[in-house]
């Protein structure tokens, strides 16, 4: 009896210390900050903004000491518009935005619609499924866009600031 609880303990104890082993047990938030930019004239209905962004989190990674094969995976977790150009909201409709870079598809991470009346700072719901989003954010060149339906043409160039921030889930020992 003593022999078969001392394996079966033997067992238990591999079988925790191998199921644990992938996943994350370490956290950080990366930030990004940038101002989309959609260049006028803007006419009613669906206008692209954008941002070009270079390999920051790479960056964030060196200076944390995360190696690219401990990650477990990057998920969006907020997304805040702000415009200093507009006093309110009240002209856009609605926000879609994603992330795409130039060796991955564009995924939609955030939305909000409709868009509140009087509102100075939009917080854009986060998608539920972000599938694919870690190969984004390690790619060389990530392109932020943000898809503004507005509700009339607009003559200047329309300026959002976003900040977005993600946890990066990875595994330390």
């Amino acid at each position: 009896m003593k022999k078969l609880n001392k394996h079966l303990f033997l067992l238990l104890l591999i079988i925790g210390i191998t199921s644990c082993s992938n996943e994350a047990n370490n956290h950080k938030d990366f930030i990004i900050e940038s101002t989309l930019i959609a260049s006028g004239p803007l006419f009613e209905g669906s206008n692209t903004c954008q941002a070009d962004m270079t390999a920051e989190l790479m960056k964030f990674m060196e200076e944390n000491k995360i190696k690219k094969e401990d990650l477990v995976d990057i998920k969006l977790t907020s997304c805040t518009i702000l415009s200093d150009q507009l006093t309110d909201f009240n002209l856009i409709e609605s926000i879609s935005l994603q992330l795409m870079s130039d060796n991955s598809p564009m995924q939609t991470v955030a939305v909000i619609n409709p868009i509140e009346e009087n509102s100075k700072e939009l917080s854009l719901k986060i998608a539920d499924i972000q599938e694919e989003i870690t190969p984004i954010l390690l790619d060389d060149n990530l392109l932020i866009i943000a898809d503004a339906i507005l509700k009339e043409d607009l003559d200047d160039d329309l300026e959002l600031s976003c900040k977005l921030v993600f946890s990066i889930n990875y595994y330390k020992k």
